[in-house]
């Protein structure tokens, strides 16, 4: 678990991302209904901060899935918030702030890319620029369907635009469930949260593996990192030495039950809530070589 009491404590947390620099660390604070903000804290002087909400998020915005591009420069979320003063029906898009010369991130900008009429509903991005998402673009509403949930890709050109978006073969969607996508800084290596109903827990996390032919067939990634409860919102640090994700895994009540210990539990981590965990990136590469 990261940093109990600190990141991961009885609030539900998702969305983790870990700047290349080692000192810069952010995530989703998510509460009932459509509510989630995204917090930031850094390493300053030999102690981490304690965790603020960042100067893009919060309002009457819903913010999801914060991502610190390998090069630093840019923060891509997702948020709900309006294109345009005009915008009457508010989905869920890809936006990036620009990292400024004091440190402090820019206004938001939507991308390019974001559909005015799907819902794009996390973002990753390797060192080459291309972005990694999710997104619900077969459901027939205009409201976001999670049920049509399936992974895309969009490929980085010269300056700052982008090409074609495309959904990623049968090698990583299926009919059901898949999300949050997390690909590595060097574009080979794609983790995802999956609703396979054959897996290990509700939801789990698998793997595909970039080849010469194209993405190998996505395996379940077993219980390094998959439990009875839901994994989801993996990331990969900037540098591509972790992977960071989400999971509600509940630890055993107190065995004492007074009001000090069941308060204790409910405010801490592990309490059944979202929680951050990480792994070596390195434990992966195991599943390749088995493949």
């Amino acid at each position: 678990m990261m940093a109990p009491s600190l990141i991961s404590t009885g609030m539900n947390e998702i969305h983790a991302t870990m700047a290349s620099s080692g000192d810069e660390f952010y995530y989703c604070v998510k509460g009932a209904g459509r509510f989630s903000v995204i917090v930031g804290l850094r390493f300053e002087d030999g102690f981490w901060s304690h965790p603020e909400v960042a100067s893009f998020s919060g309002g009457d915005n819903t913010d999801l899935s914060p991502f610190v591009s390998p090069d630093g420069r840019f923060l891509y979320f997702v948020s709900d918030r309006p294109r345009s003063a005009t915008d009457e029906v508010r989905n869920f898009n890809i936006w990036r702030c620009l990292r400024q010369e004091d440190d402090s991130w820019s206004s938001p900008e939507l991308t390019e890319f974001s559909s005015d009429s799907g819902n794009e509903m996390s973002v990753s991005v390797d060192s080459a620029g291309n972005v990694y998402f999710c997104a619900d673009y077969d459901s027939n509403s205009l409201s976001f369907e999670r049920d049509a949930l399936d992974i895309y890709c969009v490929r980085k050109k010269n300056g700052n635009s982008w090409g074609e978006v495309q959904k990623l073969g049968a090698a990583v969607n299926t009919e059901k469930i898949e999300q949050t996508p997390a690909i590595s800084p060097d574009g080979k290596i794609l983790v995802f949260s999956s609703l396979r109903g054959n897996g290990i827990g509700a939801a789990d996390l698998y793997v595909s593996f970039l080849r010469e032919d194209g993405w190998s067939r996505a395996v379940n990634m077993g219980r390094m990192v998959n439990t009875s409860a839901y994994e989801w919102c993996p990331a990969f640090s900037g540098d591509g030495k972790w992977l960071l994700f989400s999971g509600n895994s509940m630890k055993g009540k107190p065995d004492q039950v007074t009001y000090t210990s069941v308060k204790r539990w409910l405010l801490g981590g592990g309490n059944g809530a979202s929680d951050i965990w990480y792994i070596k990136a390195s434990a992966i590469k195991k599943l390749k070589d088995n493949q």
